[in-house]
C-alpha cells in the first residue's frame, strides 16, 4: 500500500498472485473490502512469453527479475511479450498476494494494454524471425499507435516503443 493508508472501495490495484514458479498480474477495481480482504473486478494476465523464454533458458536477468518481484513500474516488461488474459472477479487475500494502489491513470493505461492488444503486436515485432517480417509487424505497430486517442497511452507506448528499439 506504500504510505497511501487502507484500500478502499473504488480504488484501483495492481495485485502480484503466484502461479506455481511464476506470478499473475491483476489489475482491477476494488468492489468491496473486508479485513484483509478486497473483492476485485479487473483483469488477470499471464505473462506467457517471458514464462516461455525463461523456460528456454532466453532470458537475461533482468526480464527474470521482473517475473519474480513485478510491480507497477517494471511490469512493462511482462507486457512486451505475450500474454494471456481473461476476466477476473473474485477475493483477494492481501496478506498472501501482494496488493499495490495504483493511480487511475496507471490503471488505464495497463488496461489499455490489454485491451488494445498491445502485447502481441510487441511480441510479433520482437520475435520476428526476418528483417521482412520485422518489418511489416513494425508497420503494423506503428498504424495501431498512430490510431490512437488515448493521449496517455499513446505517449507511454511510444516510449516504450523506443526504449526496445522499435521506433
Amino acid at each position: 500500500m506504500f504510505g497511501r493508508g487502507r484500500i478502499k472501495p473504488g480504488d484501483c490495484v495492481f495485485v502480484v498472485q503466484k502461479d506455481g514458479d511464476f506470478n499473475n498480474l491483476i489489475i482491477g477495481r476494488v468492489s468491496s473490502t473486508r479485513g484483509n480482504k478486497i473483492v476485485l473486478r479487473g483483469t488477470i494476465i499471464r505473462p506467457t512469453g517471458l514464462i516461455e523464454r525463461v523456460t528456454l533458458g532466453r532470458l537475461e536477468d533482468r526480464r527474470k527479475d521482473v517475473l519474480k518481484n513485478p510491480d507497477p513500474n517494471n511490469c512493462i516488461f511482462m507486457l512486451i511479450d505475450r500474454v494471456e488474459t481473461e476476466d477476473f472477479s473474485d477475493e483477494i487475500d492481501q496478506d498472501v498476494s501482494k496488493t499495490v494502489w495504483i493511480n487511475e491513470k496507471r490503471f488505464f493505461v495497463l488496461d489499455g494494454w490489454i485491451r488494445e492488444n498491445i502485447p502481441d503486436l510487441f511480441a510479433q515485432v520482437l520475435r520476428a524471425n526476418t528483417s521482412e517480417e520485422r518489418s511489416q509487424a513494425r508497420e503494423i505497430l506503428l498504424g495501431k499507435m498512430n490510431s490512437m486517442y488515448e493521449k496517455d497511452l499513446k505517449e507511454h507506448l511510444y516510449a516504450v516503443a523506443r526504449s526496445t528499439s522499435v521506433l
